[in-house]
Parts: structure tokens; sequence; C-alpha cells
């Protein structure tokens, strides 16, 4: 089950919210979860959960030669020149992308529930899409879906080939918005193609706003289940600063909060919940 997170315009937080979003849904349920750039060289989405990529991605060490990055891998004893994305992508076969070898080449960020696919360290170009390599992309999506109850990939707000092809695909496209801007209605006048269900998720949330929940709702006739929102919170935001999302995270779904931060709970475990169920990943 893929679900993706884009937005038309920049500066959004789309990274923010998937991050939220993932970590709010394997708390809540029992559900294995990657979280997947949809770009080649942006490591925005991993900074959310490390200050700077692990030193191992649980097999073998990593060793620098002439500004390569090599792996000794315990597996098969033998020198990759890559890891992470990069190792995944120099398979040849998709039988040779197995459980084991996926899941070390990504970083854990809960044990056994949640890891992140770091994205490549190769300087990324308008053509990247189109590399002869980087076309077993898919292959190597197909493989991570298979071993995770969901695959969470952030677009951000790209506009090149692979991400509209992400999005075409995907079980369910969150589009990301602000209160400041009529994303709603963009979308509505200019359809994106889209093969999946769309969710309008509204980040940075103040309920006293023009473009509230319910105005949106009015306005637009947006189901009330299509329509989610986390509200603003600065502890959470300078927990994203610390790449300390996750376990901020955890802190207000294990009963932190108080005051205000009751209501942050409620619309987040609100939100998770209904986008899990579009998917069809709970019931």
């Amino acid at each position: 089950m893929r679900i993706a997170f884009w937005s038309m315009h920049k500066e959004v937080g789309t990274a923010f919210n998937l991050a939220v979003i993932a970590t709010a849904a394997i708390s809540l349920h029992p559900l294995s979860a990657a979280v997947v750039s949809g770009g080649y060289h942006d490591g925005n989405l991993e900074r959310k959960f490390f200050k700077r990529p692990p030193d191992t991605f649980g097999m073998g060490s990593r060793q620098y030669r002439d500004g390569k990055e090599a792996m000794l891998a315990a597996e098969t004893q033998e020198f990759f020149l890559t890891s992470g994305l990069e190792c995944l992508l120099c398979k040849e076969r998709r039988e040779d992308l197995t459980e084991r070898v996926v899941k070390a080449n990504m970083c854990e960020v809960v044990k056994d529930r949640m890891y992140c696919l770091p994205s490549s360290a190769r300087q990324e170009h308008e053509w990247w899409h189109r590399d002869h390599q980087f076309k077993r992309m898919e292959r190597v999506m197909d493989a991570v879906e298979s071993y995770f109850d969901v695959v969470f990939i952030d677009c951000g707000s790209r506009q090149d080939d692979y991400a509209r092809k992400v999005l075409k695909e995907a079980d369910v496209c969150v589009l990301n918005m602000n209160q400041e801007a009529e994303a709603i209605g963009a979308f509505y006048r200019e359809p994106p193609d889209f093969k999946g269900k769309v969710f309008f998720l509204l980040g940075k949330y103040f309920e006293d706003t023009l473009y509230n929940r319910k105005n949106l709702q009015r306005i637009y006739r947006v189901e009330e289940e299509r329509l989610g929102a986390i509200p603003y919170n600065c502890r959470l935001h300078a927990a994203d600063q610390m790449s300390r999302i996750e376990s901020g995270v955890r802190y207000y779904l294990g009963g932190g909060g108080v005051g205000r931060d009751t209501q942050f709970e409620k619309e987040l475990v609100r939100t998770t919940n209904l986008i899990l169920k579009l998917a069809g990943v709970i019931a």
C-alpha cells in the first residue's frame, strides 16, 4: 500500500507532515511502515529522524575510498561501492532484493516497525529520473512495499516525471496545504492525474482562521473524511529541528500533552486514522 504526500506549493512542510503521520500510524496500530523520498538526492525526509545518516545500515561497516563509500556486507563478505538506495539500484534481479538486503540498506527508525530509505549521495540532475540505473527504482519500490504494511512517499512539491509517476500510481495521494493558499479550488479546477483517492491535509493548522476545516468543507463541499489537519505545535516543530520527530509524536500520543495539546492529539489521531482507512490499511 503506497501513500504519497505532495503539495502544489513549496514550503508547505510535506516531509514534516509525512513524518508525523507515519510515526502516528505505527504508534496507534500494529503496523510496519517505510518512509521513502520521492527524489534522488533529497535528504530532507531522513533529516526528520536523523541528524545525519547512521554510520551503518545494519550490516558491515562503511569505508571511504577515493571519495566513494564502500560497505563490507556481512551477508556476502564482499565490498559494495555503494550502500542504501544506490546498493538496491545496483541489484540486477528482483530476486536479489530480499527482505534482509532491503532492510539492511535502510535506516531503522523504530525497531522492527519503521524504516527510512535514505536518498542517494549522488548529485541530482534534470535527467536523473531517466538514468538507466534509476529506472530500477520501481522494482526497488515494489520490493519495499512487499516487506511493509504501508509505504509513505514524500514527493514534496516536485513536478518531474518520476514524481508524477509516483502520484499517479499511489493508492492515496495526500495533498498538503497551508491555510494561506487556495489549494483545494486550484486542485478541482485543474485536477492532477491521480489514480488513487485524494486526501486534503492542512499543516500548521489553526482553528480560529478563515480557512479552517469547517469552512473548507462548506465552501468546497469536501467530504468530512477527506480533510484532515495537523495543528501547529511549537514543541513538535522544535523536535523537528533536532531531528526527533518520532520521539516528539510519541510524547503526545502517550498522553504527555495537556491543555491545548490535547486538541493536537485529537486532530492527529483523527487525521492519521482517516488516511489509513482511505488507503484500506485499517478498517
